[in-house]
């Protein structure tokens, strides 16, 4: 049998597996018929056991270069290196989907393992829900995104966009962004199953905060990956350009991470219950929404997947109904959402994240404005036209300030009204961490109001964040006598969510701080010169060593060998595949830069190669100097470690919280 019968057929099994859970799931949930729930969890693992195998099996069809599967003759070469055969997978759109689906199959397996002793009625409802969104996908990948179809083999393909095989970064930037986009399934599934139920309690909030948060992470990394390998391979010196598919990824983040704050106020004070699902709610809708736009070809990005009708399908038949099954549900259960209590004042913690809200709200909006502005005006004129940089930066980074802020304001209010005389003290030393960050930006020059402010109020929070940390770790040591590294590992493991909150708010600073850096201090020149001579760009010297040439299985290149010279004199060569190049794809007309990087941990210097002439021995570059920029990656750990510690369990104190809230005996086999 072929691979691409083999491949198909473990698509069609999924799809009918997904469409079987969704309609069993959602009927014997509705209709009260608990004894049904194996069957739906049956299915489920079913429908993610085909399509991951499919996956495995079209990475096989790859690796064997067998052409007669219609992706693998899209992609596939065979000078290709193997772990680029392997990232194609995910390098093109019918690939794409069906790793989409893969990833689906990984999740929805999870949940169903994790909450298989959960009440029957709850994980019917919500498992078809996700199953719903699973078929659909099925769907896509056996019909209009089909990547199985058999054509007449051929002797080799083309390769994957030569864009994709530049930087070791492809490996793990598309799927981090995967596993946030597809997680956020999960969470869209407990709310929806919770609404359609009816009986919405206390308990439902832990395991819906805490599969948001699981997506959440993995977008977050995928976010920054993304900005690091713009950065490290399109050679123009910048990370983040708002573009419309940057913005695709980003807005779901915002809707996920002001949801996350959201609920402390559900939790704690009973309040925003409606606000806290619409967010929940929207998160989803605007991964769908990205997914559109990514596949709909009206966008022009080098993240764009090309023209498709599977955009259309996407925006018709599937974001469309979603979007009116949501406004629904919140219509009809909104009266059951009604607020046990109200803001008793905006001065306190409760004020501060609403305020946080209303700002994420604010940037959620006009990001979606500037991206999908663009697309209403060719659907109704049918002319194209773009929304730049000036746009987002003059009406986002507004609201972004606000909220690194609020970041410092929030911790140091307490829950209710607070006293202002309190406050006024507590604002003595944050206030003096903020001068301290003004300080030393001057330092080394004005940077501009924008960075100006930003390093104030990052001092500001970091000092606010700190002491967060550091207080109930100073209260065990004088109370219990402990050691410092004890009474640490001890506050945190009593209150893991809130300790791992800070660790991400540190996190959210480093990066302010490398943006505000960058923005503020980065220097640029460009020049062209001959072997031997040198360019200053800041305290560095940048001195061309010659032009330098190669050729790998899968391209050509053209390098300019350089050294950079630091200010004490010390000098690091940059010569063959390490310098700044030029690269030659047979199937590309113009040449792709890869850029040289020189690291530091306070800045890098960097090199892009923008034109050679080997007759006079010339090579033209652009040379920055970018303060802290490499902080925006580094940040990568503040919240890998945060998240892990936030999600960390503490079933006995989850179970007693459970059976006290209100609510939870409506629900009683809600997961915690």
């Amino acid at each position: 049998m072929s691979n691409s019968a083999i491949g198909s057929g473990l698509v069609l099994l999924g799809l009918v597996f997904a469409a079987f859970a969704a309609v069993a799931g959602l009927y014997t949930g509705l209709t009260r018929r608990e004894g049904a729930l194996p069957w739906v969890q049956r299915a489920v693992y079913a429908f993610g056991v085909s399509l991951i195998a499919s996956n495995v099996w079209m990475v096989k069809s790859l690796l064997e270069h067998d052409f007669s599967v219609k992706y693998v003759a899209q992609v596939g070469s065979r000078s290709t290196p193997t772990i680029y055969t392997i990232v194609s997978l995910w390098s093109s759109l019918e690939g794409s989907i069906l790793f989409w689906g893969g990833v689906m199959g990984i999740y929805l397996i999870a949940f169903t393992f994790i909450h298989r002793k959960e009440h029957g009625r709850y994980m019917q409802l919500s498992l078809g829900m996700m199953s719903i969104v699973a078929a659909f996908f099925a769907f896509l990948i056996a019909s209009p995104a089909d990547p199985w179809i058999a054509v007449p083999a051929a002797a080799d393909g083309p390769g994957p966009n030569p864009l994709l095989q530049n930087n070791p970064l492809m490996i793990i930037h598309p799927p981090m962004l995967y596993m946030g986009f597809v997680g956020m399934t999960v969470p869209f599934g407990i709310a929806t199953g919770a609404l359609l139920r009816g009986e919405i309690g206390d308990a439902w909030m832990g395991p819906l905060r805490r599969w948001t948060l699981v997506p959440w992470l993995f977008l977050t990394i995928g976010i920054i990956l993304g900005s690091w390998w713009a950065y490290a391979v399109l050679g123009w010196g910048g990370f983040w350009a708002w573009d419309p598919v940057e913005n695709a990824s980003f807005m779901p983040w915002l809707a996920s991470t002001a949801f996350m704050h959201s609920t402390m106020v559900t939790e704690r004070k009973k309040s925003l219950k409606l606000w806290t699902l619409a967010l929940a709610l929207g998160a989803f809708l605007l991964t769908i929404l990205g997914t559109f736009m990514t596949r709909s070809g009206i966008f022009n990005s080098v993240h764009a997947f090309g023209t498709s009708d599977v955009g259309k399908t996407f925006f018709l038949f599937f974001f469309l109904p979603m979007s009116a099954f949501c406004l629904f549900l919140l219509a009809v259960r909104g009266p059951m959402l009604e607020a046990e209590s109200r803001v008793e004042s905006l001065m306190s913690r409760e004020g501060a994240i609403f305020f946080n809200n209303l700002f994420f709200a604010g940037i959620t909006f006009v990001v979606l404005i500037g991206t999908t502005f663009p697309m209403v005006v060719e659907a109704l004129q049918n002319r194209r036209l773009s929304v730049g940089e000036p746009y987002f930066n003059t009406t986002a980074l507004p609201f972004a300030l606000c909220i690194l802020f609020l970041m410092g304001v929030g911790p140091m209010l307490p829950w209710g009204a607070a006293d202002a005389r309190t406050v006024q003290r507590q604002l003595i030393v944050p206030g003096i961490g903020a001068l301290l960050g003004v300080g030393l930006s001057l330092l080394f020059g004005y940077p501009g109001a924008m960075p100006l402010a930003t390093f104030a109020c990052a001092g500001f929070v970091t000092v606010i964040t700190l002491r967060e940390l550091v207080l109930p770790a100073q209260s065990r040591m004088a109370e219990q006598k402990e050691s410092p590294w004890a009474a640490m590992v001890r506050s945190a493991s009593r209150t893991p969510r809130r300790f791992g909150g800070y660790i991400v708010h540190l996190g959210v600073v480093v990066i302010c701080v490398a943006i505000g850096a960058y923005a503020g201090y980065k220097q640029q020149v460009s020049a062209t010169v001959k072997a031997g001579q040198t360019v200053s760009v800041g305290k560095y010297q940048v001195r061309f060593d010659g032009l330098d040439s190669g050729r790998e299985p899968h391209r050509e290149w053209v390098g300019a060998n350089v050294t950079v010279i630091s200010p004490g004199g010390k000098e690091v060569k940059h010569h063959g595949v390490n310098s700044p190049r030029l690269n030659y794809y047979p199937t590309q007309n113009r040449p792709i830069e890869s850029p040289l990087v020189h690291e530091m941990l306070h800045g890098d210097v960097y090199v892009s190669l923008i034109a050679f002439d080997n007759a006079a021995g010339t090579a033209t570059f652009n040379a920055y100097v970018f303060p802290l920029v490499g902080w925006i990656w580094y940040s990568i750990p503040f919240f890998v470690f945060g998240t892990l510690i936030a999600l960390w369990p503490r079933r006995k104190a989850a179970l007693a919280r459970a059976a006290t809230v209100p609510g939870a005996a409506a629900a009683p086999g809600s997961p915690s």
